[in-house]
């Protein structure tokens, strides 16, 4: 019987009942059963998805369509130490004019633009609370309909 390990959980596994996926190469992985390989794509594709969602509003934010400098990458790693992507890209969506303002102001290399920018986010970042937008339950107007014994008095008996 030959075995092989769980690539999320590691549990050893025997290769004719676990699942099996094979990659682009050629190569076998194998899990411990569909559901738990597809909740690891999920998973992969999200965290994609908010990497994805950082950079576009970086690039917005430095006015560039597409930014090459490694030193941005370098600095997303230490930015990743401090809060996770989804955070990143939720403090920067809400300050986004902010930090576009105070980017646009220096004109100064790109190297120099992605510093400052770092710096800001590195500051700022750990007592980032993201806003909470609270929908309050729809109103329901009620309409109280009174029933009175008299008539009112029209305007001519008051004179």
């Amino acid at each position: 019987m030959a075995k092989a390990k769980c690539k999320i959980c590691g549990t050893e596994l025997d290769t004719k009942t676990a699942y099996k996926v094979t990659d682009k190469n050629g190569k076998n992985k194998y899990f411990c059963s569909t559901s738990e390989f597809e909740a690891e794509e999920e998973r992969k594709k999200k965290a994609q998805e908010d990497k994805d969602r950082v950079y576009r509003l970086i690039c917005d934010i430095m006015g560039e369509k597409e930014i090459i400098s490694t030193a941005l990458f370098k600095e997303w790693q230490v930015w990743n130490k401090v809060a996770n992507n989804a955070k990143i890209g939720d403090y920067l969506a809400e300050n986004k004019d902010y930090l576009t303002s105070v980017i646009a102001r220096l004109q100064s290399s790109e190297y120099a633009r992605i510093r400052y920018l770092s710096a800001i986010i590195r500051d700022k970042i750990k007592a980032f609370k993201p806003k909470v937008i609270e929908t309050a339950p729809p109103q329901v107007v009620v309409e109280e309909h009174y029933e009175t014994k008299y008539k009112p008095k029209t305007r001519q008996a008051l004179l």
